[in-house]
């Protein structure tokens, strides 16, 4: 799922430039947003885990 995601952005990505020159003059900066923006939502995701961990990883009975 991970991989099928960065996939997905680097398309999402590669649709707002002409060229690959242009694409690759911003890499670096496009990795940082990603990244920036992943570990924003995992920390999001994590903390809500934390806080309602009882409640989401209820054991069946």
């Amino acid at each position: 799922m991970m991989y099928a995601t960065a996939r997905f952005n680097s398309w999402v990505s590669a649709c707002g430039w002409k060229s690959s020159e242009e694409m690759q003059a911003v890499r670096d900066e496009t990795v940082e947003y990603f990244t920036v923006q992943f570990r924003k939502m995992l920390e999001e995701n994590l903390d809500d885990y934390i806080a309602n961990f009882e409640n989401y990883m209820q054991k069946s009975k």
